[in-house]
């Protein structure tokens, strides 16, 4: 009985919170994102340079779902 307490306590009280948290950090990074783009481009920087630049600077690239759990990279059998 206690286990099937506290698994329904954290699947209903503390997974949401957790999404809720791991959306708000994407939010305040994209956020960044655009503020940083748009300081690029006030400062007269050409649209391609500025491109490249929140590319080369973005935090998220390359951060995936698999990284963030630790799934492996699985590879595929040729047959």
């Amino acid at each position: 009985m206690s286990l099937a307490r506290s698994l329904i306590r954290f699947l209903f009280f503390h997974t949401p919170r957790i999404l809720f948290q791991l959306a708000g950090l994407v939010r305040v990074l994209n956020r960044g994102k655009r503020a940083f783009k748009r300081g690029l481009r006030a400062g007269g920087l050409p649209d391609e340079l500025v491109e490249e630049l929140v590319r080369e600077f973005d935090p998220l690239e390359g951060l995936g779902l698999r990284e963030i759990l630790g799934f492996p990279q699985g590879k595929r059998r040729r047959k």
